[in-house]
C-alpha cells in the first residue's frame, strides 16, 4: 500500500521569466490563489519543503542543464514536479531531426523518472484562437492552462501525465496558403518527417 500523499502547502512557478508565466501570472483564474515565481538563477539557493508542487516552466536548450534541474528538484524532496512540455514533443515518436521536441521529449522523460515527476503537454499557447495560424492547429489557452495550474487533474500515463490542449482548427486566408501547406505537408510525408 501507497503513503498517502503529501498535501500542497504552497506552489512554486520556476521560469519567473517564461512568457508563458508573465501571461499567467496575473489571470483572472489565478486571482487568490498564491504562486511564488523563481528564477532559474534561484534554484541553487532556494527553500524547497516537502509541500510543495514545482511548476517547471523553466527550459534550455542544453540537454544537460534540464537533467542538472531535475536532478536539483529531485533532490530537494518536493511533493510533486510537474514538468511543462510541448505537444512538439510528440514527433520524437516518428523523427528525431528537431532539436527542440527531442529536448523536451528527453526532459520529460527525466522528469517521469522522478517518483514525484509529472508531464504536463500543452500546445500553442493563445489568448484567443484568432492568434493562431492558419491551419489545424495543437492549441491550449491560457484559460485552461490557469484553470488547469487552480485544481489540477493528473488523468493520463498512469495519473502522471496530462495532455491539456484541442485542436483549433483555423481558416486559410487564400487558396494558394492552402494549397502550399497540403504541398509541404505532402513533401514532409515523404521525407519521412511527419
Amino acid at each position: 500500500m501507497s503513503p498517502p500523499p503529501v498535501p500542497i502547502r504552497r506552489e512554486i512557478v520556476l521560469g519567473r521569466n517564461s512568457t508563458v508565466w508573465r501571461r499567467l501570472a496575473t489571470h483572472p483564474a489565478l486571482a487568490g490563489t498564491s504562486f511564488t515565481a523563481i528564477g532559474h538563477d534561484d534554484l541553487s539557493g532556494f527553500d524547497f519543503s516537502p509541500h510543495d508542487r514545482v511548476w517547471v516552466f523553466s527550459y534550455s536548450r542544453v540537454p544537460a542543464e534540464n537533467h542538472a534541474m531535475l536532478a536539483r528538484l529531485g533532490a530537494a524532496g518536493v511533493a510533486e514536479i510537474a514538468y511543462l512540455s510541448s505537444s512538439s514533443a510528440i514527433v520524437t515518436r516518428r523523427t528525431r531531426c528537431w532539436e527542440y521536441p527531442r529536448v523536451k521529449q528527453q526532459a520529460e522523460d527525466e522528469a517521469l523518472a522522478l517518483p514525484n515527476g509529472k508531464v504536463l503537454t500543452v500546445g500553442l499557447m493563445h489568448a484567443d484562437a484568432a492568434e493562431l495560424p492558419a491551419g489545424d492547429n495543437i492549441a491550449t489557452s491560457y484559460d485552461m492552462l490557469a484553470d488547469f495550474m487552480r485544481s489540477p487533474a493528473w488523468t493520463d500515463g498512469d495519473g502522471r501525465r496530462r495532455h491539456l490542449f484541442r485542436i483549433e482548427p483555423r481558416p486559410y486566408r487564400t487558396g494558394l496558403e492552402r494549397a502550399l501547406a497540403r504541398l509541404y505537408g505532402a513533401a514532409l510525408d515523404a521525407c519521412g518527417a511527419q
